[in-house]
């Protein structure tokens, strides 16, 4: 891909992710105010080196931490639910939900 072809990119996708507004709501939760929508504290305990470097990566890709990981998070839910749609997972559910429903 070409240098301009690469800005082009880079600006397109800047200003399409400056839309989202993420930067605000990284703002507000920092700030400590009421923030109108719901939040909870999500951990983990993961190795140091795996810590480190989602802490290099966001730095590098001048993002918040939480910003890195919410889409990671979001990338990851969507491919697992679509992996179980895909097996079938939730059809053996509903199939034993009515079977246990017609036993009783």
């Amino acid at each position: 891909m070409s240098d301009f072809k690469q800005f082009l990119q880079y600006r397109a996708l800047d200003l399409k992710f400056s839309l989202q507004g993420t930067d605000l709501a990284d703002a507000v939760i920092e700030s400590g105010a009421d923030i109108p929508i719901p939040l909870r504290n999500v951990c983990a305990k993961l190795t140091v080196e795996l810590a480190e470097r989602i802490d290099r990566t966001a730095e590098t890709l001048g993002i918040t931490k939480r910003q890195f990981i919410e889409r990671a998070l979001i990338d990851a839910m969507d491919q697992a639910d679509a992996m179980i749609r895909e097996v079938g997972v939730f059809d053996d559910l509903a199939a034993q939900h009515q079977a246990a429903e017609a036993s009783e």
